[in-house]
C-alpha cells in the first residue's frame, strides 16, 4: 500500500511529515509540540485517524503561541517590567531580580497560571523587599517533655553571595531517646507556590559534662533563593539507614528576618 501524501498543506504549516513503522497521530502530534485536534484537521486526506500506515505524509500544522499577556498596570514602588523569554519560569525570573517567588506571582494577576508563562508576556517585577539579615530566629520546642529545649536558626549573606542558615539546638535529648533514631534532621521549607524543601544534619558538639547537649549544622543555598517571613525551620529526628523521620522537637519561621 502506497502512502498518502496531501495535495496541499495548510498556510503557516511547519513541515511535512513521513509516517514511521509504530507512529500514532497522538505520538506525532507530541513529538511536535501541536494539539492532536490541530494535526487531524491539518490532515484531510487521512479518512480515520486512528489508522496510519508508514509512508504516510502528514502536514504539521505550526505550534499555537498565544498572544502575549501585558498587565494593565504594576504595583505602586515596583523595579520595572520584564518581557519573558524562551526558557523563562516564574522561579527563575524571580532569582534573577532577587525577589520572592510569591511576590512575583502576586505582582501579575493577569498571568493565571504562574506555572505556565510565554515568550513575550510581560511581568511587574516586585521592589525587594529588605531583609534584615544577617538575623536570628528562635526555634522552640515542640514537645512538652522537653522543656528545656530550645534553638537558634542564623541566617547570613556569605562573600559568595549565597544566604546560609546555621543552626544551634541545645537542651534536646538524644534521638535514640525519642525512638529508633540516630540523628538529627534539619528542614528549610519554603511556602507555596515553591514548596520546596531543603535538609541538613545538625551534630553534636563538645559538651562539658552535665550540661546539655549543643547541635549545630549549617546549610549555604545558592544566589537569589526566595527566603520569605513564612519559610518554616524544623528540627527532627532521623533514622539515615531507612530514612524514617520522627516528630519535629524544635520548630520556627524567619518572620522575624523581614
Amino acid at each position: 500500500m502506497s502512502g498518502r501524501v496531501p495535495a496541499s498543506c495548510p498556510p503557516n504549516f511547519s513541515g511535512r511529515y513521513t509516517v514511521r513503522s509504530g507512529d500514532t497521530m497522538f505520538l506525532i502530534a507530541q513529538r511536535f509540540g501541536v494539539s492532536l485536534d490541530a494535526l487531524i484537521a491539518a490532515n484531510s486526506h487521512i479518512s480515520n485517524p486512528a489508522r496510519i500506515f508508514p509512508d504516510d505524509v502528514l502536514c504539521v500544522p505550526g505550534p499555537v503561541t498565544p498572544p502575549p499577556r501585558v498587565p494593565v498596570s504594576c504595583p505602586p514602588g515596583f523595579q520595572g517590567r520584564y518581557t519573558v523569554q524562551s526558557g523563562d519560569t516564574m522561579f527563575l525570573v524571580a532569582q534573577r531580580f532577587g525577589v520572592s517567588l510569591d511576590a512575583l506571582i502576586a505582582a501579575n494577576p493577569h498571568i493565571s497560571n504562574p506555572n505556565t508563562i510565554f515568550p513575550g508576556d510581560v511581568l511587574c517585577v516586585p521592589a525587594v523587599v529588605p531583609s534584615a539579615i544577617p538575623c536570628c530566629v528562635l526555634l522552640r520546642p515542640q514537645l512538652g517533655i522537653i522543656s528545656d529545649a530550645l534553638g537558634t536558626a542564623m541566617i547570613r549573606l556569605l562573600a559568595t553571595n549565597q544566604r546560609s542558615v546555621s543552626v544551634l539546638a541545645t537542651g534536646i535529648p538524644l534521638p535514640s531517646q525519642l525512638g529508633a533514631f540516630n540523628a538529627y534532621q534539619v528542614v528549610v521549607a519554603f511556602p507555596p507556590p515553591e514548596a520546596t524543601q531543603f535538609t541538613f544534619f545538625i551534630t553534636p558538639a563538645a559538651t562539658v559534662p552535665g550540661q546539655p547537649a549543643t547541635w549545630a549544622g549549617t546549610l549555604a543555598f545558592v544566589p537569589g533563593q526566595g527566603f520569605t517571613p513564612d519559610t518554616l525551620i524544623v528540627v527532627r529526628p532521623i533514622n539515615t539507614a531507612t530514612g524514617v523521620t520522627g516528630n519535629a522537637v524544635l520548630v520556627g519561621t524567619l518572620s522575624a528576618c523581614f
